[in-house]
């Protein structure tokens, strides 16, 4: 899914070098020039990073 396209809600997975599978959640996601910064909060709490718009990542609505 394109970084822009993401929204509250959404379910993020990591996959580990391990084979263990991080789940995270969307709280936010907010452009900042031509980027989005985009929220997540996993067992371990909130953290945010910045993506350009035309990114991709994992997730699940």
């Amino acid at each position: 899914m394109k970084i822009s396209q993401l929204k509250p809600g959404y379910k993020v997975f990591e996959h580990k070098e391990c084979g263990d599978v991080v789940h995270y959640e969307v709280i936010s996601v907010r452009q900042v020039g031509k980027m989005f910064e985009v929220t997540f909060k996993s067992a371990l709490g909130l953290a945010s990073a910045m993506y350009p718009a035309n990114g991709f990542i994992q997730a699940a609505a």
